[in-house]
């Protein structure tokens, strides 16, 4: 998993969180399934209570919730639900586009983060790594949002429900989806290298909107 690759070497609550979360995001985990401690803290190779904590803080972002009982739970989100959350998904990136390009965060050097998510995905599709693409598309996604430099908005965007995204399928229409995507992906970055905020902002939309096209099973990406 690539996640795991990039949180190596932190402590074991911030490792459960960060590995739970991205099974979340990455919808690996069906609407209103139980989050079993012992099964979950093996799986993570962590120990209960840092996998409690991470749990209580995930809750707390909405991510999961508490049942009546005892446990957790994956949280189910209405489709109006999840509408309000696309849009608070893309308001936050639009802002975050704004702000780097408004403060001058634009130079080569603060954007090498997200030229790195670009060669990883075209590297994954080169490569035939399908499975891997959803997961790099959402690493590209956050570092934009992390580039902006502003914690709050960061924290906002890390609570924004997972049914905002699109699931990416196994068919073999996705690997012209995936390009697709990867090309959307160079030309926001583009916009925003030449301080295009308004260009990159529209092309933001149109890349969520219709993200990457559609696979041959009928599972977009974004």
């Amino acid at each position: 998993m690539l996640q795991a690759m990039a949180i190596r070497g932190t402590t074991q609550r911030e490792r459960a969180y960060e590995l739970l979360r991205w099974s979340l995001m990455l919808q690996q985990l069906p609407a209103g399934q139980r989050i079993r401690e012992t099964e979950w803290a093996e799986r993570l190779n962590v120990n209960r209570t840092a996998l409690r904590e991470a749990c209580g803080r995930l809750c707390a972002e909405g991510l999961i919730a508490d049942g009546p009982k005892r446990g957790y739970f994956v949280a189910r989100s209405s489709s109006e639900e999840l509408e309000d959350a696309l849009e608070v998904r893309l308001l936050l990136e639009a802002g975050a586009i704004e702000r780097i390009c408004r403060l001058g965060l634009n130079k080569p050097r603060n954007l090498q983060p997200l030229q790195r998510a670009c060669d990883e995905l075209e590297w994954l599709l080169r490569n035939g790594y399908r499975t891997e693409v959803a997961e790099s598309d959402r690493r590209f996604h956050e570092t934009l949002v992390v580039l902006a430099a502003n914690a709050r908005l960061v924290r906002l965007y890390r609570c924004v429900p997972p049914g905002s995204w699109s699931a990416i399928g196994r068919g073999q229409g996705c690997e012209t989806a995936g390009r697709m995507m990867l090309r959307e992906h160079r030309d926001i970055l583009t916009a925003i290298q030449r301080g295009r905020a308004a260009e990159a902002q529209g092309l933001l939309r149109d890349h969520v909107a219709s993200p990457g096209g559609t696979c041959k099973n009928g599972v977009g990406v974004a």
